[in-house]
């Protein structure tokens, strides 16, 4: 276990290194259109998308595949937009939701079923490689259908810590705990696992509201070499990116020593502060930075090292794990 995870951290370190010359792309992985439960067209969820500011998007209807080459014919530009094809795979288990985005899959992948959760969500995650996507786990809250020994058992590599549908409980309660704190018992664990922030957009039409699954509610940063979907699947994959709700990262460097982040420093009264706590293994807080250059050096008994950056107006930021060398 501990070789994997010095592994892991060369490869994370090299990666690092390479996107010296890389953009952070702003994208959504998880979006639904009239071709499952959406109430609107593709075009129009894509041109929500380009309009606010994103880099890209996965439409991801549930057991289809929407095409996207007529829309990114229409909406795509170099550098500045991309639509890439995607699928909620949308599985149950004794009538637990059990479901899995496959990302820039090249056909639909059918639920694959299995007699237990983590052979479930093995199968499907397979499944959506063997088509050519990277997968990554939903809601574990929804219906209250996925625990932190499931997940982790199921070698997944990619999870949503934080999805913007109503009905999600991205916080927990009466006893279960929240999304974040699923990630860490799976991180204590001593598994790698990535966290994802998405929309879970459903809703495009009429007034938004907290009670309808509106579009801009949370997001990932990828940096990549260019926007490509072969650029955004490999960064995304090796977990280069971070997640938010609104919290954008200036810079995010690792090193063999240190975590340094670089936070924006607005003018004005209405200008945000943040507090960064860098967080450990049964999610315990080992630092809190509130400057706008927060950091963590590493003292060599961590398991791992992550990072949530809080802005003062409610918004939200989380950095991948990082497995310290002993």
């Amino acid at each position: 276990m501990r070789r994997s995870l010095f592994c892991f951290l060369a490869m994370l370190l090299s990666a690092h290194a390479a996107a010296a010359q890389a953009r952070w792309f702003r994208g959504n992985t998880h979006t639904h259109t009239i071709n499952s439960d959406g109430d609107s067209a593709p075009d129009t969820v894509v041109r929500w998308y380009r309009e606010h500011h994103y880099h890209f998007v996965v439409l991801s209807d549930h057991d289809s595949l929407t095409p996207v080459d007529g829309l990114n014919a229409v909406f795509a530009a170099p550098g500045k937009f991309l639509v890439l094809p995607g699928e909620e795979v949308t599985d149950r288990f004794e009538g637990a939701p059990v479901h899995l985005i496959g990302i820039g899959v090249r056909e639909a992948v059918p639920p694959q079923g299995g007699t237990a959760i983590p052979e479930i969500l093995t199968r499907d995650a397979r499944a959506v490689r063997a088509a050519g996507g990277v997968p990554h786990i939903n809601h574990p809250n929804f219906g209250w259908a996925l625990t932190a020994g499931q997940i982790a058992a199921s070698g997944a590599r990619h999870f949503e810590i934080w999805n913007g549908h109503p009905l999600i409980n991205n916080h927990g309660g009466g006893g279960s705990p929240s999304a974040e704190e699923i990630w860490d018992k799976v991180l204590s664990a001593g598994r790698v696992i990535f966290g994802v922030a998405t929309d879970d957009a459903h809703h495009f039409s009429g007034e938004f509201s907290a009670a309808q699954a509106n579009p801009g509610r949370g997001w990932i940063m990828v940096r990549a070499t260019d926007l490509s979907a072969a650029a955004l699947l490999a960064a995304f994959d090796r977990g280069d990116f971070y997640s938010s709700t609104g919290v954008e990262l200036k810079s995010y460097e690792v090193s063999d020593r240190e975590i340094r982040i670089e936070l924006p420093r607005e003018i004005g009264y209405t200008a945000p502060r943040y507090r960064t706590f860098f967080i450990g293994k049964d999610g315990a807080v080992l630092k809190q930075d509130n400057s706008f250059a927060p950091s963590y050096q590493f003292q060599g008994t961590e398991l791992y090292v992550r990072a949530r950056i809080e802005s003062s107006n409610g918004a939200i930021a989380w950095t991948q794990p990082v497995f310290p060398k002993k």
